[in-house]
């Protein structure tokens, strides 16, 4: 039943709170639920280090025709993760919010997007994956656009379509592929794959269509343009929510299809991975080299670190899939800090254009010093964990003879350095400059000189970056026994399905 509860705290506690007619309570039971959350997520981790998978039968149908909810070392580390930047950015909005949006159900729909988020990471069949990618997808909109501010609106419009055009591709995939398999269970669909020499040719349409759909919702090149377009406009908090969630659910789904069903066609499928991870991390990166607008950097880095992954997904060997999943999950952590903290200059200075910024080390140390931790993990200095991750992608390109690749993603990492450098000249470091208009500043909550939620959120988060790159050890172990499970479905296909079948990895 653990497996099942990271599903069900979101859902209850969206029922609960409609027993509150005031703002005040809802945002301590939503950042008491979150808590909540983090713990049953470290104890989803611990049972299934233990044991290696576990699952839940919804209403007792056995697998494959009822609907499953699987956890694996993978899945079980992306829903902690989750859950502790769901945490953070529910205790940041207590005083970063104004008290009109969170008096029309900020706290109501975010918790739609855990429950959207935590069901595709735990879900065993492809139907149902669509399913919390719906219940995602329509909680994100409300957030994107609550306010109606003119600049969220037409965010709001355009991450809509793009990610409407994303879900048709997926369930029109998903339709194909069940009329040709006549089944929904991932687990059961990799076994059928399996028992064929080599990948019938009439699957090829349903897998293309679900990839498009997996590469838009991941912001991948070339499927990316409606990110940059759209992050910055929402509140930081909620910008800081999408940025170490939504994406990475696209990433993560990726990662599931390649390993359980794409690898079987690698000689197709790998070139393009390696590609597309190839393009998204330069133009990701270049792109965000000639931004201004502090959240506009951020957006356009989300486009070339989820290259870093998907690249290491590409090379499909255990250090490459080990130094992807610990890479993934860095990212979550430090890209949501980054945005945490480019929400409090927001708040103190009215605007994020880098230009008329200044002095914030000056005027706010702490902060800085927050900053600096989780965009320097970003850019992979040592000790923090981006160093980690980078470190075991390129080591494991090197030794998967993907060398040019891999010197390229060092290469990035450089022009990473360099946009973080700017961000911290242009907004910590110089003077701010003189005869510049104070910008008008959007409504505060009520009490709008504490920001001590805040800075807990953001602390918390930047001890969670050093921890995770000084006591590496453990979690790369972890990460490695993950990429095992994942580059040998065997295991996860006869757990599911409680059969002795025989698998051919070859």
């Amino acid at each position: 039943m653990i497996t099942a509860l990271p599903v069900f705290l979101p859902l209850a506690f969206m029922i609960f709170a409609l027993l509150f007619r005031h703002y005040h309570g809802r945002e301590y039971i939503a950042v008491a639920a979150s808590g909540l959350n983090v713990l049953l997520s470290l104890f989803l981790v611990f049972k299934v280090h233990d044991a290696g998978m576990i699952s839940v039968q919804m209403g007792d149908w056995p697998a494959p025709y009822g609907i499953t909810l699987i956890a694996d070392r993978f899945s079980a580390l992306m829903v902690l993760v989750a859950s502790i930047v769901f945490m953070a950015a529910m205790a940041y909005s207590v005083h970063s919010l104004d008290t009109r949006r969170k008096s029309f159900g900020f706290y109501m729909f975010s918790f739609g997007i855990l429950m959207g988020v935590n069901g595709s990471f735990l879900a065993g069949d492809i139907f149902n994956l669509y399913v919390w990618f719906e219940v995602m997808l329509m909680a994100s909109f409300i957030l994107m656009s609550h306010g109606g501010d003119r600049n969220q609106l037409e965010g709001s419009i355009k991450y809509l379509i793009l990610n409407l055009i994303s879900s048709f591709l997926f369930v029109a995939g998903i339709g194909l592929l069940y009329g040709k398999l006549g089944t929904l269970n991932m687990a059961d669909i990799a076994q059928k794959l399996m028992n064929f020499e080599t990948m019938p040719s009439e699957l090829n349409p349903a897998f293309i269509l679900i990839f498009v759909g997996f590469a838009i919702k991941g912001g991948l090149v070339p499927f990316f343009f409606w990110l940059p377009a759209s992050y910055h406009t929402p509140p930081p908090v909620v910008t800081a929510l999408f940025a170490g969630l939504l994406t990475k659910v696209g990433i993560y789904s990726l990662i599931r299809f390649y390993t359980l069903f794409l690898h079987q066609n690698a000689e197709f499928w790998q070139p393009l991975i390696l590609l597309i991870a190839v393009l998204s991390m330069v133009i990701g990166v270049i792109t965000a080299t000639s931004q201004f607008e502090f959240r506009k950097v951020l957006s356009f880095h989300i486009i070339s670190q989820v290259g870093y992954v998907v690249m290491g997904l590409g090379f499909f060997t255990v250090a490459g899939l080990a130094g992807a999943v610990f890479f993934l999950a860095h990212n979550m952590i430090s890209k949501t800090n980054a945005f945490l903290v480019a929400g409090y200059v927001h708040r103190q200075k009215g605007t994020l254009n880098l230009k008329t910024l200044g002095d914030f080390y000056k005027q706010h140390p702490l902060w800085a010093i927050f900053f600096f931790i989780s965009a320097f993990s970003l850019a992979g200095l040592p000790p923090l964990s981006g160093f980690i991750g980078k470190y075991l992608l390129i080591k494991a390109g090197i030794e998967a003879e993907y060398t040019a690749i891999a010197l390229i993603a060092l290469f990035v990492g450089f022009f990473t350095l360099f946009s973080m450098v700017k961000i911290w000249m242009e907004v910590f470091w110089k003077k701010t400059p003189e005869n510049q208009v104070a910008p008008l500043k959007e409504e505060k909550p009520e009490d709008s000189e504490n920001v001590r939620w805040m800075t807990w959120a953001s602390g918390i988060m930047a001890l969670i970056i050093v921890l995770a790159g000084v006591f590496a050890t453990p979690v790369v172990d972890y990460c490695t026994q993950a990429a095992e499970t994942l580059i040998n479905p065997g295991e996860y296909i006869n757990f599911v399905l409680k059969e002795n079948v025989i698998i051919n990895n070859q």
